[in-house]
Order: structure tokens, then C-alpha cells, then sequence
């Protein structure tokens, strides 16, 4: 199936504008799939990147609109990387679901790789129209991604405004994010999460635990079904991988 992507953009209730495009089979509007989801990058990343890039696209592909967008400070969307907060990425997810309810259709699933998967399980209980939820190579808590900061995390601990690296970028950011992931407790909110959720685990992941996946498994209320998917990283670089993860993700969505 041919497919289309679509520029757009909304805003968060911190006054951003956030970059978004919305993937979807090249069909008219009257005739646009029936089940949307929305994809959340990973920390430090964009919706361009690889993975969030290449799922998107095919899952279009089988039928299915995809909003991916850039979180505030990231990509090309407004704010300040340094304000960030997970609470604020929270924020951010449920601005493009009322988004996508009020241009288009309201999402029926929530996806994300790594940090974002972890987003959208904390968000998904309370919208009302989400079915389930897809994490790839996610976290089972937002803290996981402090082992970045490196000597950072002692400044911020202080008080100070720090930077870290990830892949030879350089990021700022201030104490606030560290007090507001260290307050998510995931095990509590798993516990009341009454939608399925499909995890993906990659083998030999170099920057997420195997035991996160089968942390998030125990810790979901509802049905949790885990797949290993083995030769391949924690981007998904490989092609034939994130084609069965895609494959994998239709199959669980149309039951």
C-alpha cells in the first residue's frame, strides 16, 4: 500500500509549538483508516529518527495513520531542552492525542520507542480511546535514563544546571528533571493500567536491561505480551528486524 506523510503541527499547553507529521495510507480523507496511533521518540531523539521513522512508515503502510512529533526543545519543535521534565513529555503526548481526535481520529493505540514507550504507558490509562500500548526497547522507569548524565547527575543533584552528552551531542539540562523522574512511580501506575500492552525486547540491547522488558510484563495489570527480537540494536538499525517488529505490531493490534 502506498502511503502519504502529511506536515502539520499543534501545541502544548505551555504555549510550544510542536513539529509533527501523521503517515498514512495515500487514500482520500472520507477513507482514512479506522485505528490511529501515535509514535513518541526517544530521549534526546526525534521523530526522524531511524526507528520512530521507519515503524511509522510501515505500519502506514498496513493501513494505519501514525502522528509522530518532536518533543518540546527537540527536532523541530519550540521550548527549551534544558526546561525538560518527563512530566512536560507527558504533557506533550496528551496535547497530540487531542490533536489527532479533534483533525483526525482519536488515537487508538500509543507507541514508543524506548523513553517514549515509557511515556506512553504512564499516559495511557486515562484516555479514554486507547486500546493498548507498544514499547520498543523501553524502560520500566523514566529514571533508567539518568545513566547518561554521568558526572552531570552530581551537579544536578546540587542544585546546579549541568550538561551531558549522548552520541556526541551535548545537552543542558536543570535539576528539575532528576526531582520529576524519580517522583514517577511506574509499578504503581502498571498496576492500574487495564489496557493490553505488547513490549518488545532487543537482545543484547547495549542501553536497556532485558529485565526492564520483563519488569513492565509483571508489572501490567492487563495482558502483557513480550517479544524478543534478536540481531539487531537499540535503535533497530537492522531492516528485516523492524519489519517483523511491524508485522508483529499489526498482528497483536488486529486481535
Amino acid at each position: 500500500m502506498k502511503t502519504r506523510t502529511i506536515k502539520c503541527s499543534f501545541t502544548n499547553s505551555r504555549g510550544n509549538l510542536l513539529d509533527a507529521r501523521i503517515d498514512t495510507p495515500d487514500e482520500d480523507r472520507e477513507n482514512m483508516p479506522e485505528k490511529s496511533i501515535i509514535f513518541c521518540h526517544c530521549f534526546t531523539c526525534s521523530k526522524e529518527t531511524l526507528t520512530t521513522f521507519r515503524l511509522s512508515r510501515l505500519l502506514a503502510a498496513h493501513g494505519y495513520t501514525v502522528l509522530r512529533f518532536d518533543f518540546s526543545g527537540l527536532g523541530n519543535s519550540e521550548g527549551a531542552f534544558s526546561e525538560t521534565t518527563f512530566s512536560g513529555t507527558q504533557d506533550d503526548l496528551r496535547c497530540a492525542a487531542a490533536f489527532l481526535a479533534d483533525n483526525y481520529q482519536a488515537p487508538a493505540f500509543l507507541m514508543g520507542h524506548s523513553l517514549g514507550g515509557t511515556t506512553a504507558l504512564s499516559i495511557a490509562q486515562e484516555l479514554n480511546s486507547v486500546e493498548g500500548v507498544v514499547t520498543v526497547a523501553s524502560p520500566s522507569e523514566p529514571e533508567h535514563v539518568l545513566h547518561h548524565f554521568g558526572h552531570a547527575l552530581t551537579l544536578l543533584e546540587q542544585g546546579s544546571l549541568a550538561s551531558f552528552e549522548v552520541a556526541g551531542n551535548f545537552y543542558d539540562i536543570a535539576p528539575d528533571f532528576v526531582t520529576d523522574v524519580r517522583a514517577m512511580d511506574m509499578e504503581q501506575c502498571l498496576n492500574k493500567l487495564e489496557k493490553p500492552v505488547l513490549i518488545f525486547n532487543i537482545e543484547n540491547d547495549a542501553l536497556v536491561k532485558q529485565s526492564d522488558a520483563r519488569q513492565i510484563q509483571d508489572w501490567s495489570k492487563a495482558d502483557a505480551t513480550l517479544i524478543n527480537v534478536s540481531n539487531s540494536d537499540h535503535l533497530l538499525s537492522n531492516r528485516e528486524a523492524t519489519q517483523a517488529v511491524a508485522d508483529d505490531i499489526v498482528q497483536w493490534m488486529k486481535r
